[in-house]
């Protein structure tokens, strides 16, 4: 499950969050071609787990945490040298909305771009 798109509803979750979640994670696979799969953000009440029972469908997984993680939320931006010229700094602040880190040959961030 690590590269899958979880879709969840709500904490608590009642029989329409069960079941929008299933559906649209049905729908991005089939129609976008995604990686998904339905998830819960809590127990099954007992009138989801009949219709799901009913029905012949498995439970959507479980998921008692869905914080982001580093990897999944970091962005690369290009940088540029302190001894860069004033307009290849605001071109890629422009680019980077705002964000035009400054770097030495190591790529460590010097003392200029930390004020």
């Amino acid at each position: 499950m690590q590269n899958k798109t979880c879709v969840i509803g709500h904490v608590n979750p009642d029989t329409d969050s069960i079941a929008a979640a299933m559906g649209y994670a049905w729908l991005l696979c089939e129609r976008d071609g995604m990686d998904t799969i339905a998830g819960r953000a809590g127990p099954l009440n007992p009138q989801s787990a009949w219709v799901l029972k009913q029905l012949n469908l498995e439970s959507p997984v479980l998921l008692t945490d869905a914080s982001p993680r580093f990897e999944s939320v970091m962005q690369r931006l290009d940088s540029i040298r302190p001894d860069a010229q004033l307009s290849e700094a605001w071109t890629l602040a422009s680019k980077t909305g705002g964000v035009a880190p400054v770097v030495d040959e190591d790529g460590n961030h010097t003392a200029s771009s930390m004020a």
